[in-house]
């Protein structure tokens, strides 16, 4: 089977045309960063007939950064594309602009995972969580073998689990979730409030009022820096204690982690992380965690096979 996979991201379009299950054409694109919706959809047009000019693709998949509303192709508000404060309907916008082809819509971590388990990091393993650390905190579930939705389509986002609860209140951190505590957005706001106390850190010193980058955190560490030390350490408590509440909860055997900070963060980090969540094993049920193998094709080849899962 010959299909094509995209991966819309805020910045860039990744479209890759897929025969048996390998990548075979590749083509990137800039997300547009002003216009509307249907701007997006003609960029993701060109993108898609740059990797297959002829239409020999049967069915193309799209992996987009929010929860899609199972069954409908339909992606509702997402803040980082121009103009998306409104349900669009991703599936039937991109079919009309494609030759009338079927078009496959889903959440841009599942896809991903997707991918991590059929042909990546878990191949073998039914049972796993892909869980990727970026701006955010993103994360899928493989269960049984299947890509899980939910009927709402946000099951497995653990990124959104509560991990605390004294600090609801505080407009710092959040509610509480997990990707308040490790997602770069908001260890970059926790910095930027503790440096602002009076506190020193060369995570400041090496960006000034610029964003923090998953490699000014890299270049922090390497450096010796206490506070990103301590917001790293920070991070992993919260990621082992909502990964280990997901292994009690369904009994995963393996968990997939990727994403830019996580990659920047390393093996240190990797092998911390399973030691703590070795730490707080269950009747002594824990789960190996390894790194994301696919890379930045990863997510449109998890939205190519996603063709094949849902015929």
């Amino acid at each position: 089977m010959t299909s094509i996979g995209v991966d819309l991201g805020g910045t860039k379009i990744m479209a890759v045309l897929v025969h048996d299950g390998i990548v075979v054409e590749k083509a990137k694109k800039s997300t547009p960063r002003i216009g509307t919706p249907d701007d997006v959809l003609d960029a993701i047009a060109k993108a898609v007939a740059k990797v297959d000019p002829d239409d020999r693709a049967e069915a193309i998949g799209v992996g987009v950064p929010g929860p899609v509303r199972p069954g409908s192709g339909v992606l509702p508000i997402a803040n980082n594309l121009p103009g998306w404060d409104h349900d669009v309907d991703v599936e039937a916008g991109l079919s009309a602009r494609c030759s009338g082809r079927r078009v496959v819509v889903d959440n841009d971590v599942n896809v991903g995972t997707l991918a991590e388990s059929e042909v990546g990091a878990g191949v073998g393993v039914d049972n796993l969580l892909g869980i990727f650390m970026g701006t955010g905190v993103g994360a899928a579930l493989v269960l049984d073998g299947r890509l899980r939705q939910g009927p709402r389509g946000i099951a497995g986002e653990l990124g959104h689990a509560f991990v605390a609860f004294r600090e609801m209140e505080s407009a710092l951190v959040g509610r509480g979730e997990l990707e308040d505590y490790a997602g770069r957005r908001m260890m970059e706001a926790r910095a930027r409030a503790r440096h602002a106390a009076g506190e020193p850190s060369a995570l400041i010193d090496l960006v000034g009022d610029d964003r923090m980058k998953s490699s000014t955190w890299e270049k922090a560490l390497v450096a010796g820096d206490a506070m990103a030390a301590s917001i790293v350490n920070d991070a992993a408590e919260a990621m082992a204690a909502a990964l280990s509440s997901a292994i009690a909860l369904v009994d995963i055997e393996l968990i997939i982690l990727g994403g830019g900070m996580a990659e920047r963060l390393g093996e240190s980090f990797r092998a911390d992380l399973e030691q703590r969540l070795a730490a707080r094993a269950f009747a002594g049920i824990t789960a190996p965690i390894r790194g994301a193998a696919l890379g930045d094709t990863g997510g449109a080849l998890g939205a190519a096979l996603l063709v094949e899962e849902r015929p």
